[in-house]
């Protein structure tokens, strides 16, 4: 039995009792490790300055928080500062709504801006198409090539814009539904689960990729949900490290190394696939559930890198079409 929290606690003992009470929304183990290790990193280093062997509630005042966050951000960088920052403030609406402390004092410690930096897309338009061809082709340097499964994999991060590690984590049984209404159950951060159709032509490639697997590997049994969905030539599930080297292969093939940005490797399919829906008229709402975020503002950053961005929406309101009216009908008098 975890120990009752007092406004006396020690710092382990709260957060125990934080890490917990999370556990009733099945966060992935990843996550809790993260949270421990952000705020005992945090507290140690606010145990330094407050010069006391172990940290307990009465000493997270404003000051002594404020000294503790800056020097962890004098050798973190500022993203693992957010990250923390993120965590305490968690912790903190904890204690509060246990009536363990008054209030969460993590509004009045400063944090780092989150960068306004553009999504990392491919440039060249053709960029799908281009690694299509490629994939349906023998690599010539590949010890045994595999052009069926290199275009369902290059295939489904285009047009699902899934992650590199939730295309590993895929299985048989994501795979679910009908035959031409099928979809994707892919499992993102954090354990949430999202469904993602899947249109016909996926579907036929992903089905033929499948055909060779049963050719190759007659003893898998493809129908088994817990059996891996790619695998590498000796039909064992994929790595990350695989599946980025497969990618960057393809890239080279396809003469667009070049065009792909420095540390986006994978996840520069995702963010072509994220603004390329925009461009043909997603809605940002429908965009956030497809790419899993659990933050509208970040399913946003991609607004700024398409040309497109809210202009269909201008381009379509009502007011538009009567400015255009106008305009045919009694043009400026500056236009030739």
């Amino acid at each position: 039995m975890p120990r009752r929290l007092t406004p006396e606690s020690p710092l382990p003992d709260a957060v125990n009792a934080w890490l917990n009470a999370l556990g009733a929304a099945k966060p992935s183990p990843k996550t809790l490790a993260a949270y421990r290790r952000d705020l005992a990193g945090v507290g140690a280093r606010l145990a330094e300055i407050e010069e006391v062997a172990e940290v307990g509630l009465p000493d997270l005042t404003r000051p002594a928080l404020r000294a503790a966050f800056a020097s962890w951000a004098a050798d973190h960088a500022p993203a693992s500062v957010r990250r923390a920052h993120s965590a305490w403030s968690s912790f903190f609406d904890f204690l509060v709504s246990e009536g363990t402390v008054e209030g969460n004092p993590m509004a009045a410690i400063p944090k780092p801006k989150t960068p306004s930096t553009l999504p990392r897309t491919i440039r060249a338009r053709d960029a799908a198409a281009r690694l299509f061809a490629t994939a349906g082709e023998p690599d010539p340097n590949a010890r045994i090539p595999w052009p069926a499964r290199d275009l369902a994999l290059v295939a489904t991060f285009c047009v699902t814009g899934i992650r590199e590690a939730e295309a590993v984590d895929l299985s048989s049984g994501s795979l679910e539904g009908e035959p031409d209404a099928r979809r994707l159950q892919v499992v993102g951060k954090g354990g949430k689960a999202r469904p993602i159709p899947v249109d016909a032509a996926l579907e036929r490639v992903l089905g033929a990729y499948q055909s060779e697997r049963h050719a190759r590997f007659p003893d898998q049994d493809l129908d088994h949900p817990a059996t891996p969905l790619f695998v590498d030539v000796r039909g064992r599930r994929m790595s990350v490290h695989q599946v980025r080297y497969l990618i960057e292969r393809l890239y080279v093939r396809a003469g667009l190394r070049a065009q792909v940005p420095a540390g986006a490797l994978v996840h520069a399919l995702r963010h072509t696939f994220a603004t390329a829906a925009l461009e043909a008229g997603a809605d940002v709402v429908e965009l956030q559930e497809l790419l899993g975020h659990a933050s509208l503002e970040t399913t946003r950053r991609y607004l700024s890198a398409t040309g497109a961005g809210l202009r269909h929406v201008i381009q379509g309101h009502p007011s538009q079409a009567a400015l255009r009216q106008t305009l045919a009908a009694h043009p400026p008098e500056s236009e030739p």
